[in-house]
């Protein structure tokens, strides 16, 4: 079957349906044991972790990197020291599979970032650390990244920002305990 016309599957971008929508979607598909108010202010938290994610990769963007890649230097850099860090290690903190952290590694090792070693114990293990072009680029990084971390609540007065940290600080809490894994 043809197409109507060529704007009819030209647009990069849907159009912005705002929350109505959904809230309709939620009434006929949500369980009748759902609190429909606390799965509203789920979705914004949804919407608002995406967004934040977003715009930190954004302000990461003149440095080639996203802000999962950079998560993964930080823990690199946080553990440096303490212990050796595995692959499977870094998937399970990460909460995401080890095939994508073995592609985010291959991401980095390939610009000379990071570097997988065989662990002098146990050839079968691989340990991952950073290399001086990662400490480098941590480096220059960094004060981008915190300072597009401080503009997300930059709109926020201080007792709003008080009130928030103290939110997220339950939330993180609780979340962290439901999924056995925290920062």
């Amino acid at each position: 079957m043809g197409r109507k016309n060529n704007k009819e599957h030209t647009s990069d971008q849907l159009p912005k349906l705002g929350v109505k929508p959904y809230i309709e979607l939620m009434g006929k598909t949500a369980s009748k044991d759902t609190d429909r108010n606390s799965a509203y202010i789920g979705l914004l938290m949804l919407w608002l972790g995406d967004n934040t994610l977003d715009a930190i990769d954004l302000g990461l963007s003149s440095f080639g990197i996203t802000e999962s890649k950079l998560d993964l230097l930080l823990l690199l850099t946080l553990h440096e020291g303490r212990e050796l860090v595995t692959p499977s290690a870094l998937a399970d903190r990460l909460g995401i599979r080890r095939a994508s952290v073995t592609a985010l590694l291959d991401w980095l090792e390939k610009r000379r970032w990071i570097i997988r070693q065989p662990s002098e114990l146990d050839r079968r293990m691989i340990h991952v650390s950073l290399t001086p072009e990662g400490r480098d680029l941590l480096e220059q990084v960094l004060p981008a990244f915190w300072s597009t971390c401080s503009s997300i609540i930059i709109e926020m007065d201080p007792e709003e920002r008080i009130v928030l940290e103290k939110i997220l600080l339950k939330l993180n809490a609780s979340l962290e305990k439901r999924m056995g894994v925290g920062r």
